[in-house]
């Protein structure tokens, strides 16, 4: 990569998520400057570990374009959300730097019945749609058949998503889509039973590679349905089954939005009719797979993204890049409660070997709301082995050993990850 020491990177967000823009730039010898409208640095722990901080409002593109220009400011970064993305889009295109992808771009993944239809044309398989223009009719309600999904068509990190298992749910699960969609639009699609993936792809000046394939299990939390996730496993074990049915087809269609450069990530579930996109980012996720695929292919895709920010070059090859790891590595993801944090115990942790990383989300002090979403995530564990036996009693160790309790010494830790479900990938 070029030497970028003293050069000066906006991040857009200051978020828990926005930490590892801010190490890694730091890393790289740039001056790093974050910026949402937060004042309280508790919300934003990423401004406590930059060089300079500003309390505005990203959306206000042009404001923040215009400081950019009064401070000398050479490149903008953003990941986790399609709005924080598009606000470093504009605010890139505002001061003349380099960003990865278009507003255009954005919008197509951003967009779920965009995506949808842009599958269709590239031959990737979706969930079947019911009807998407409101009101319903009663056709329309006739038509449907239960359990569903309902969501936002242009809102991500899980929110505004309900699972229907009859049409009495119906009308409040469109109500609460609505309420966190921008356009006022929502889709309403079949929710299909089986094993949830996630794809992520790095690009190059054009080339194009899977960097890593996951297994998600998602929370069972006493709900009948949920949207979280508790644990990540990749290699996937239908690695070699999206490889000959899915990979290349996914390749074809960021070839065909004219995507170059930068990262991206795409939703599906496997079940009995085979591999199923249901949505995608193009962007960084919020399962950090860039410590997994630096562990092994010797890229940081974090570094390449703030490299291109900053020169208009990802500053590496993808020729070591592949998504079968050598050993299998999980993600353990805690969740808590509502309520104030007021401990948070993983001291033993940090005496395993085979734990890689460990990342909070929140901290002691943090206030969390019980609303179904990530913002109730506080810990993310990586960790690796040679295989699933030995990646179940490293998770039962962790549960055993992890603590977090509430201002009033009360356990706020959601329920355990059952490792029963883990057999079937041990046969």
């Amino acid at each position: 990569m070029q030497d970028m020491t003293g050069k000066k990177l906006l991040v857009i967000s200051s978020d828990s998520s926005d930490v590892a823009f801010v190490e890694a730039a730091h890393e790289m010898g740039v001056f790093v400057i974050c910026c949402d409208r937060y004042t309280d640095w508790n919300i934003s722990p990423a401004k406590k570990l930059a060089n300079e901080a500003w309390d505005l409002d990203y959306s206000q593109t042009q404001v923040v374009a215009a400081k950019c220009r009064m401070e000398g400011v050479n490149g903008v970064i953003a990941g986790y959300s399609e709005e924080r993305v598009l606000a470093a889009c504009r605010i890139a295109a505002a001061i003349g730097s380099p960003f990865y992808a278009t507003e255009e771009q954005i919008e197509l993944t951003r967009d779920k019945l965009k995506f949808k239809e842009l599958c269709t044309e590239y031959g990737i398989s979706t969930p079947r749609e019911y009807s998407h223009l409101l009101p319903l009719s009663q056709a329309d309600k006739e038509a449907i058949k239960y359990p569903v999904i309902v969501k936002p068509s242009d809102s991500g990190g899980r929110k505004g998503i309900s699972i229907c298992d009859d049409a009495e749910q119906l009308d409040a699960a469109i109500e609460l889509a609505l309420s966190h969609s921008q356009k006022d639009e929502i889709i309403i699609e079949e929710h299909l039973s089986g094993l949830e993936l996630s794809a992520v792809y790095t690009l190059v000046d054009g080339e194009i590679s899977l960097s890593c394939l996951n297994d998600k299990y998602l929370s069972q939390h006493g709900e009948a349905h949920s949207t979280l996730c508790d644990l990540v496993i990749t290699p996937s074990s239908l690695l070699s089954s999206y490889l000959s049915d899915v990979d290349g087809k996914v390749k074809n269609m960021l070839r065909g939005i004219g995507a170059t450069n930068g990262v991206a990530n795409l939703q599906f579930l496997a079940g009995k009719d085979g591999i199923r996109a249901f949505e995608m980012g193009y962007r960084v996720n919020g399962n950090d797979d860039f410590k997994v695929i630096r562990k092994y292919n010797d890229i940081d895709f974090v570094k390449m993204l703030i490299s291109h920010s900053l020169t208009g070059s990802m500053g590496d090859s993808l020729e070591n890049d592949k998504p079968d790891f050598p050993l299998l590595n999980a993600t353990l993801v805690l969740y808590v409660s509502g309520g104030v944090i007021g401990k948070i115990d993983y001291e033993k942790l940090l005496h395993i070997s085979a734990i890689d990383d460990i990342t909070l989300r929140k901290n002691v002090g943090s206030r969390i709301l019980e609303n179904g979403t990530n913002q109730q995530k506080v810990m993310m564990i990586k960790l690796s082995a040679a295989g699933t036996p030995e990646i179940s009693e490293l998770i039962s160790l962790i549960q055993s050993e992890v603590k977090i309790e509430n201002t009033a010494g009360e356990n706020m830790l959601m329920p355990a990850f059952d490792l029963k479900r883990l057999e079937e990938r041990c046969r």
